[in-house]
């Protein structure tokens, strides 16, 4: 699971982006999220998270889980919105727009930041995401 098969038959590491459903479904102790991160890291893939998943899980914190959030968080990988993200992140608005659906700012920024790192994104609202030049998929549980 998770793991890319390169053509000579070697491992293919790959980074993750978690969305925020995903780290507060860690957070609240969901042991299959927790489960498939732990494999996903023993298999050697990098995890990491954006601003603005960070920014939504230190809003919805409760004041219990601020240090455990703010170990998890400091351990991802900070994947930086860049300006191609942002770009993407406006395109992705436009053309949805024209299509009569409405991505909002902090999901069209996750999914440019996605596209830009190369990678794949891990969340529980894969509707959010219909972007079809971003690898999604939800995690167990």
């Amino acid at each position: 699971m998770g793991s890319a098969h390169a053509p000579n038959g070697a491992s293919e590491l790959t980074r993750y982006l978690l969305d925020t459903t995903t780290l507060i479904a860690h957070l609240r102790g969901n042991d299959s999220v927790r489960a498939y991160l732990l494999q996903l890291l023993a298999e050697g893939h990098a995890l990491g998270t954006t601003c603005v998943n960070i920014t939504e899980v230190v809003r919805g914190l409760r004041p219990k889980e601020r240090k455990a959030a703010t170990a998890l968080l400091d351990r991802l990988e900070f994947l930086g919105t860049t300006r191609e993200a942002a770009r993407r992140a406006g395109r992705y608005q436009a053309d949805f727009q024209r299509q009569g659906r409405t991505i909002h700012t902090a999901d069209a920024l996750i999914a440019g930041t996605a596209r830009v790192h190369g990678a794949i994104l891990v969340t529980d609202n894969l509707s959010d995401f219909p972007m079809s030049d971003v690898t999604s998929h939800q995690p167990p549980g």
